[in-house]
């Protein structure tokens, strides 16, 4: 009698949907920057002027997150992704149209809110559901469809408008996004149980020994009253807002740094594709490596990469071959020190509280992403060039590769301290 086969464990579909999704859902941050000079040169805008929305777009979500972060312990992230996508999908039809200031302030706007409900929040919630053991992994390759999005709208956008015009290339866009984003809802489950699963498809997760390699000193559980009252939290806060300031820094204002240096939107496209390309490598990387060692010495590592990705992109001055030097260290070690991020949250600080802080975290990273962006767009209207902007991203990046030692080092104490 021959026994019954074991399902097939649904998790990694759910990842590879979850890719997918992702990579259309993050047109706000790796698509619409490539029709700045466009719109500069159609509205008369100064470089300032034209990422502003872009800066306060951040800060948006920096206000929406805990709300959104408050929702999912109340309502299912697939539904809360639906409705994101929703408003996703009508920003990017609306830019096609847009006509003034106000409404692309009023896009950004909306989008904001599109993007914390459908984005990294909803997904990630999914994913801690699903994975236990491999989470690290899985993450890796869930973020690296922010990566492929990164590829495959700017290179549209790069085709498009020089035959069509930027609104009929936002048009397209805003086709492709929605197949991409909708289509995989349907194949998404929110947690193994729908499915009659486990985490990981393993059965007895409980009884297993804790990972030699996860951050302990942690309770299995955490609650977000108790948050403020720990200084590695702050110093949490404090690094991965410094990431997305240099990240998302860098990201909205690359095609106008790239223009002041003489590079076409197909050669800027191109660039951004290969940081697109070396962000995969970096992504699905740093999160298999966070499976196997310490994560505080993998997210040190990443943040080495960042450093040496912004100091090619400042030497673009000299020789603008730097520009893919950049784009090879600037991908592995932002996309990296991103997982890795997301990762120590999710080990963290566990349990019923998770999604809340995570929508905390998120807020900081958006507060950074904020930052970042209105300051290098804010010194180069006022100096004429980016050189400034490049030597305040450096010296972020030192900071947070210093903040980065440090958490290793109360997290140390910490260990020593409970196995005395």
């Amino acid at each position: 009698m021959t026994t019954p086969s074991k399902p097939k464990f649904y998790g990694w579909t759910i990842v590879t949907m979850l890719f997918v999704s992702y990579s259309a859902t993050t047109i706000s941050t790796n698509s619409l920057p490539f029709f700045f000079p466009e719109l500069m040169k159609e509205f008369g805008w100064a470089h300032a002027k034209v990422v502003q929305p872009a800066s306060f777009y951040f800060l948006y979500i920096a206000v929406f997150s805990p709300f959104v972060g408050f929702w999912l312990t109340r309502q299912s992230p697939k539904m809360v992704m639906a409705v994101g996508m929703a408003l996703s999908l009508c920003c990017t039809l609306s830019f096609a149209a847009m006509q003034t200031y106000l409404h692309f302030h009023l896009i950004y706007f909306v989008f904001s809110m599109g993007i914390t409900m459908c984005g990294l929040l909803s997904s990630m919630v999914i994913i801690s559901n699903w994975f236990q053991k491999k989470r690290g992994l899985a993450t890796g390759v869930f973020l690296v469809g922010s990566s492929a999005g990164n590829i495959i709208f700017p290179q549209v956008a790069a085709h498009l408008t020089p035959l069509y015009g930027w609104r009929m290339a936002a048009l397209g866009i805003a086709v492709l996004g929605a197949f991409m984003s909708f289509i995989p809802l349907f194949f998404i489950k929110n947690t193994p149980e729908e499915m009659g699963q486990t985490p990981d498809g393993i059965a007895a997760l409980a009884s297993e020994q804790p990972n030699k390699n996860q951050l302990v000193g942690q309770s299995e559980t955490f609650s977000a009253m108790t948050l403020f009252r720990t200084p590695v939290f702050y110093l949490l806060l404090v690094i991965t807002a410094a990431f997305w300031f240099c990240g998302f820094g860098v990201l909205q204002n690359l095609r106008l740094y790239l223009t002041d240096y003489g590079f076409t939107i197909k050669q800027a496209a191109n660039i951004a594709g290969l940081f697109s390309l070396c962000s995969i490598i970096g992504k699905i990387s740093f999160g298999y490596l966070s499976d196997k060692f310490n994560k505080m010495n993998i997210l040190i590592l990443a943040t080495v990469g960042l450093i040496c990705g912004v100091v090619s992109l400042k030497s673009v001055s000299i020789n603008t071959n730097f520009a893919y030097l950049y784009a090879l260290f600037y991908g592995i070690g932002y996309s990296g020190a991103f997982a890795m991020i997301q990762l120590t949250v999710a080990e963290m600080y566990r349990g019923q509280d998770f999604k809340k802080v995570l929508g905390i975290v998120n807020s900081f990273d958006s507060i950074g992403g904020f930052a970042g962006v209105a300051l290098m767009g804010y010194l180069r209207t006022q100096n004429g060039n980016y050189n400034s902007a490049m030597s305040v991203l450096l010296a972020v990046c030192v900071g947070a590769l210093v903040l980065a030692l440090v958490l290793r080092q109360v997290r140390l104490k910490t260990v020593q301290s409970q196995t005395i």
